[in-house]
């Protein structure tokens, strides 16, 4: 049995006589701290820590951001990312341990951690809390993992390029979404805040880090990856939309819309290597200036290159690429075309980013920006399992597990790790359940299984795996993750055959070292999908010793649509296949279409054939791995000569050392952590991703028996003040197997879990915030299965009988007065030129919406925009319901200089406030000069 493949090609050759040779060793004795601002290995571009960058915490952020709309809104969506609990996730302090520990071998200091800090902690990192690089002085909202403030205070270092549209493109009103001078404007406004900050980043050599507003070495260092973020020090909060409400200060960003944002931490490889000169690359400064400066990250050794997959993609190409068809059907219909990481991490709905009035509610709501819905910051990739694990922890949640609050909740003085820090999950397991179940989604929109055909004459069978993915299929961190293709093939209800079985009583794949394979069982590699990288330095040809990988032994990852394997060794993302580059283990037609054609000759005469992908997060052997070299009990860290790389004499020491007193706890932790979850300790516990979750699937013949629950109509949503209402089709009277229905809220095609109800028709969600729509669907469940989702209505919940405050009119003027003294009188101009130094009044006239009768006491806020943005507010309205604010202009100074920006303005009402009133959101506007 084979599976028709050719590979070859060539293998990478590193070798580890180089770090002996070119780095400092210590001496062999005890290793000796090195600060890390004095280390050069760890040096990349961007803002550093000696800045003084200040970053603010999420809960100022929550206070607007979040609690209005679950489904949307920004808060909830965040604090159930792996973007939210990047500082606690249980396998990067494992990881991050074990990095520790050799990076004192090959180094002789456990410096390569502040590398792991700056992505996992950035806020701490950015004041200087990396040191010692243990994680022990991280303390509250450093525990925030790319936090709020961390994403939009980023600034693009090539914002010369994206300013002129030579770098994405300068299609402003299609691509970029700008139907007006409102956002050129607004992007040159940014543009000059970033020169300005472009003028502080320095060279580590001394110098200046740009030239010409552009990076020195453009020409190499065209992306800023690995974690090498450029973050502003002003309180101008950045984000994608012009015409945004806000209450506070903003700058309109491209750079948040653009595909170039998510490479920052999503393409990562080893500036220690690269810093001692063993990346191969031309010293184009003659000495002076590091490789890190001088070259984009992804032209040394590969750690992580999911942005580089992209760019090598259909999808990555200016302008993008439709999506497939089978990706839209499979949960996302309005997802028809990708340009960019965030049309589908950060896929837009219909709704609002903020609780307030002046919110602008998206698509529909935006003049500026028509065709771009709210951001949803689901951010969720395919790690279902660590966000369950951390929703788990909360008592109050809805999947609370003892066993997992004991591990995780010992305390900083056993783990480091502080889950009373910042968003605790303690408090937001229900946000974390959601951002679990977000991800498992994601990963069924990932692939479709095609072609799909099997012979029981001679047991030919034939099937595409097709990658909907934007990047690999797997991407991301690649130790311990696999994705694997199972085939089983049954005759007369009887299991005949089996392809890659799974043991769940060991929990692994059967064929890896510890399980035995039956007679009717095969285990192919080849249908394994993952990397395995390789290290020179300990001589490992399959490592998980990720700071020392110096290759890659295997990476027979399923390329996108459009890959462009000619371009692909420039980023070190071409396939390898045992220890060799292997550009040729797809075909032209692989790499145009993103699939592995897969053919097998299997066991003839069966008579139904069942094919399931299936994707495990974690695998044992990589727990195991963490485990054994945290605990000391491995023996991949040797010594040559008595020496370890470094010229010291240390190998497993993180069970003795005081430097990891707070830290040597996690191995045993992250087994049992693993094991438990599994279920190989009899709890019966089955967490998707530590077991492996199915992807997609496909069957030939008649299964033995289906599991199909009917499809209810859901009839109506019904609003009510702060709630809604649903009532849906009867599938269970008529139908025993029926045992209840599933709410959920819709967002733009994945699924929030609302509740399940027993056998009823009608259900009621509660507690919602009034004036913001909310889509629902349903489902039937089985006992073992559930049926597909409902229609979808939606409806937006509203105080019933509540008066409703509306605008008739927006004019801009001013009062002249005319006349003197008992003759003296003031008439109300309406007017809409005005020169530098005139008051301008802005009156709007507000009435009751069922009557239309004035109403007094009201009062109207106001966003002016144009050459200068600001918020006004009315005083009360009179008898005849007109209510003014004014703004008093400014002249220039008797040298022509300052003086309020001249250009033309619009006044936008953004809110109508009356005790026992509320404003109905219709929003007026008026335009007017400064000539």
């Amino acid at each position: 049995m084979k599976r028709v493949k050719k590979v070859r090609g060539k293998g990478l050759l590193y070798l580890a006589i180089l770090l002996c040779s070119q780095l400092l060793a210590t001496s062999a004795l005890a290793w000796s701290p090195l600060a890390v601002a004095d280390d050069p290995l760890l040096r990349m571009p961007g803002t550093q820590p000696a800045q003084g960058i200040n970053l603010e915490s999420p809960g100022r952020c929550l206070n607007c951001h979040s609690g209005y709309n679950q489904a949307v809104e920004p808060g909830h969506n965040w604090k159930g990312s792996m973007m939210a609990q990047a500082s606690r996730d249980p396998i990067f302090w494992a990881c991050m341990t074990v990095a520790a520990q050799d990076s004192i071998w090959a180094l002789g200091n456990p410096n390569a951690v502040d590398l792991c800090e700056r992505c996992h902690f950035p806020a701490g990192w950015l004041q200087g809390r990396s040191d010692p690089p243990n994680a022990t002085a991280m303390t509250g909202s450093d525990y925030d993992g790319l936090s709020c403030d961390f994403c939009h205070q980023m600034w693009d270092p090539n914002f010369e390029t994206t300013y002129n549209g030579s770098r994405e493109g300068s299609d402003w009103s299609g691509y970029w979404d700008e139907a007006s001078s409102l956002s050129s404007t607004a992007a040159g406004e940014t543009y000059a805040a970033d020169q300005a900050l472009a003028a502080n980043i320095q060279l580590f050599h001394p110098g200046q880090f740009f030239i010409d507003n552009l990076p020195k070495y453009a020409g190499t260092y065209t992306e800023s990856g690995s974690g090498q973020f450029f973050i502003s020090d002003q309180r101008s909060k950045r984000a994608s939309f012009a015409d945004a409400g806000a209450k506070h200060q903003m700058l309109y960003s491209r750079f948040h819309k653009s595909k170039y944002f998510c490479a920052t931490c999503h393409d990562v490889s080893n500036p220690v290597l690269a810093n001692a000169g063993l990346s191969g690359l031309p010293d184009l400064s003659g000495g002076s200036d590091l490789i890190t400066e001088q070259y984009a990250a992804s032209s040394y050794f590969h750690v992580e290159r999911t942005f580089s997959e992209f760019m090598l993609s259909a999808y990555g190409q200016q302008g993008g690429a439709p999506t497939n068809a089978d990706f839209q059907a499979q949960g996302a219909p309005s997802i028809t075309h990708a340009a960019k990481c965030q049309d589908c991490h950060m896929r837009d709905v219909v709704g609002a980013g903020a609780n307030k009035n002046t919110a602008v509610l998206r698509p529909d709501g935006s003049l500026e920006h028509p065709q771009s819905g709210q951001p949803l910051h689901d951010l969720t990739g395919g790690n279902a399992w660590i966000s369950y694990i951390l929703a788990s922890l909360d008592q109050n949640g809805p999947v609370y597990d003892a066993t997992n609050a004991a591990l995780l909740g010992q305390g900083p003085a056993v783990l480091t790790l502080d889950l009373s820090q910042g968003e605790s999950p303690l408090q937001n397991g229900a946000a974390l359940k959601d951002g679990s179940d977000r991800a498992l989604q994601q990963l069924q929109l990932a692939a479709t299984l095609k072609s799909h055909s099997y012979d029981p004459a001679n047991g030919i069978f034939s099937v595409n795996i097709q990658n909907n993915s934007g990047h690999k299929l797997i991407s991301g961190f690649p130790e311990g993750r696999r994705m694997f293709l199972n085939v089983k093939l049954y005759k007369q209800g009887q299991l005949i055959f089996e392809v890659n079985p799974y043991s769940s009583t060991v929990g692994t794949l059967k064929g890896m070292p510890g399980t035995t394979l039956a007679t009717n069982e095969q285990y192919l590699d080849e249908l394994v999908y993952e990397i395995h990288p390789s290290s020179s330095l300990t001589g490992e040809e399959q490592t998980f010793h990720f700071v020392l990988a110096t290759g890659r032994s295997k990476d027979n990852r399923i390329p996108p649509r459009g890959f462009d394997i000619a371009k692909a060794p420039e980023r070190f993302s071409e396939p390898v296949w045992h220890n060799a580059s292997a550009p040729d283990y797809f075909s032209t037609a692989e790499y145009a279409g993103g699939y592995d054609a897969i053919a097998l000759n299997l066991p003839a005469g069966a008579d139904y054939v069942e094919t399931t992908l299936f994707y495990q997060g974690t695998s044992r052997e990589y727990i195991a791995f963490l485990r054994d070299e945290i605990n000391g009990t491995a023996s991949t860290l040797t010594l040559t000569g008595g020496t370890n790389p470094a010229g010291g004499t240390e190998t497993y020491l993180v069970q003795s050392d005081p430097f990891f007193t707070q830290l040597k706890a996690w191995g045993n932790v992250i087994w049992d952590l693993w094991f438990h979850n599994h279920g190989l300790d009899g709890s019966g516990a089955a967490v998707a991703g530590i077991v492996p979750v199915a992807m997609t699937s496909a069957t030939w013949g008649s299964p033995p028996s289906a599991c199909t629950p009917p499809v209810p109509i859901l009839n109506a949503t019904t609003p009510g003040n702060g709630q809604v209402t649903l009532n849906w089709s009867d599938e269970h009277s008529g139908d025993d197997q029926v045992t209840g229905y599933r709410i959920y809220y819709d967002q733009a095609g994945k699924s929030q879990l609302v509740a399940e109800v027993g056998k009823v028709t009608t259900y009621t969600d509660s507690g919602l915030s009034n004036g913001s729509e909310i889509c629902y669907k349903v489902t039937t469940q089985y006992a073992g299965c559930e049926s597909e989702f409902s229609n979808i209505l939606c409806s937006i919940p509203n105080p019933q009988g509540q008066a409703i405050v509306t605008a008739t009119s927006l004019e801009t003027g001013s009062y002249i007065k005319t006349g003197k003294g008992k003759n003296a009188v003031t008439t109300w101009t309406t007017t809409s030129s005005f020169t530098q130094g005139d008051t301008v009044v802005i009156r709007i006239r507000l009435v009751d919406q069922s009557t239309g009768l004035p109403l007094a006491n009201a009062t109207a806020d106001f966003t002016i925009s144009g050459p200068q943005n600001l918020t006004l507010t009315s005083g009360p309205s009179d008898p005849d319901g007109f209510a003014e604010a004014s703004w008093k202009t400014s002249t220039p100074n008797k040298r022509g200089v300052g003086g309020t920006p001249t250009g033309s303005y619009t006044a936008t009402l953004s809110d109508a406030v009356l005790g026992g009133y509320t404003w109905d959101n219709v929003s007026l506007s008026t335009n007017f000069t400064l000539p």
